[in-house]
């Protein structure tokens, strides 16, 4: 298998995140059938997409080509052009897709009968609504807001007096507080095997242990591989039961290859030492044991520049905390909405959902740096900052998922700068506030209050 570039392969897809990363819970409670390699690709990469921007009542839409973006769905021509999935070849997709999404469910078993199969039971679906249109070639996705637990259990395992809902498990004010995996987007779509897949997004849970991890070989083939599906869980003993167990070896041994040859775009593999062992129970499987070295090379934050590196005289960088109190903005502008009064001008609501980013994550700062770097100026930064907020949350909602740093302080901020003076002079009736612009907020402003 080729070294995987993060640059060449993602270089159209830097408006979506690289990395997918959700609570540990997700995977421990729900799970899909056993879906196609392309499906798993979209899949997750759409959970990716949702976290912490997901309000848990209005839907998010992706068009066609940006889930087989997402997947890595690109056909390579014989003159070396690649192009994405499109047609009839994409619409299969599709169809795969729905059964994957409808089907990614936590299924409850409160109550069991004698013989072990299920008396009482509860399955909540991930999402509430799935809304595919062939017309418009895009699907709208509402996340359920169903309650999982009464109460939450953070990182500490202290115990949180707060419901736990289905979008909980994908949105989060501060990560450092949540039990947490984190993976490569890009990497788990260029991994051939869909047995390698779940391998890789397994251990990428237990990344910095130092001896890897183990866990019951049943647990591992109904919930990670999917290779078994037992009477108890097709509800009943003339189903046929889904056991593909004799092919397990099979599976490891190919997934093992296949992660091991991994490799970042400087050629360094990202897991080392990587195997498995069986733990016996007399002449039975008891559990499986997967070792390795502990990585983090697939990860993007560690492939950026670091913020405090050191100028010339010695000195930290000095565009540290600007390029913080660019992102403390941004977080401001990701909490409110925008309206207009009755006189038509803009003013600044609470948004109901409050979504922040941390201030201390070097990838999303990482472009911030780099512009203020470069010679952009703190209060173009701000500016910029609004006008798409503005554009994209009060004149255009349908583009709301793009509000992000990455996306905004990415490869087209030129762009979005360009136009700066043209929105303000067509704007300005409805950016006065108190005989005053509103547009430009001081950096003393509301922001800075409770």
């Amino acid at each position: 298998m080729q070294s995987f570039n993060l640059i060449d392969e993602l270089e159209n897809e830097e408006k979506f995140r690289n990395d997918v990363k959700y609570s540990r819970q997700l995977p421990e409670m729900f799970s899909t059938e056993d879906i196609n390699a392309a499906s798993e690709n979209i899949t997750f990469a759409i959970l990716g997409e949702l976290r912490d921007r997901y309000n848990g009542k209005e839907p998010v839409t992706f068009s066609y080509q940006e889930l087989a973006e997402l997947g890595g769905l690109w056909v390579t021509r014989k003159n070396g052009t690649k192009n994405l999935y499109n047609g009839k070849r994409l619409q299969k997709i599709m169809y795969e897709l729905n059964d994957a999404l409808k089907n990614f469910s936590y299924y409850q078993v409160r109550e069991t009968n004698e013989d072990g199969t299920p008396k009482s039971w509860k399955t909540i679906n991930i999402f509430s609504i799935i809304d595919f249109d062939g017309t418009k070639k895009e699907v709208k996705l509402t996340l359920s807001d169903a309650v999982i637990n009464p109460q939450q259990v953070d990182a500490q395992g202290n115990i949180i007096d707060k419901p736990l809902h289905v979008y909980d498990l994908i949105n989060s004010k501060d990560w450092r507080t949540v039990k947490h995996l984190q993976y490569s987007r890009g990497i788990n779509n260029s991994l051939p095997s869909k047995y390698s897949k779940r391998i890789y997004r397994f251990i990428s849970e237990f990344r910095s242990f130092p001896k890897g991890t183990k866990m019951r070989i049943d647990d591992f083939d109904k919930k990670i591989v999917k290779i078994l599906k037992t009477e108890e869980e097709v509800f009943s003993k003339t189903a046929e039961v889904f056991d593909l167990r004799k092919n397990r070896k099979k599976y490891l041994e190919t997934a093992v290859k296949e992660i091991s040859e991994l490799k970042t775009a400087t050629g360094e593999q990202i897991v080392k030492n990587l195997d498995y062992i069986y733990h016996m129970s007399g002449r039975r499987i008891q559990s499986i044991e997967f070792t390795f070295t502990p990585f983090s090379a697939d990860l993007t934050g560690n492939t950026s520049i670091s913020l405090t590196k050191r100028t010339s005289s010695g000195k930290t960088s000095p565009f540290i905390d600007d390029a913080r109190i660019v992102l403390e903005y941004f977080n401001y502008l990701s909490k409110i909405n925008f309206e207009l009064d009755k006189n038509g001008v803009i003013k600044h609501q609470a948004n109901y959902y409050d979504i922040q980013f941390d201030l201390n994550d070097t990838q999303l700062l990482q472009p911030i740096h780099k512009l203020l770097e470069s010679g952009v100026t703190i209060d173009e930064l701000l500016q910029v900052s609004e006008m798409k907020a503005i554009d994209w949350k009060l004149n255009s909602p349908q583009m709301i998922n793009n509000f992000r740093p990455s996306v905004v302080f990415g490869n087209k901020f030129s762009e979005y700068r360009a136009f700066l003076m043209t929105f303000k002079a067509q704007n300005m009736d409805k950016l006065l506030y108190d005989n005053s612009s509103d547009f430009y907020i001081p950096l003393d402003g509301p922001w800075n209050k409770s």
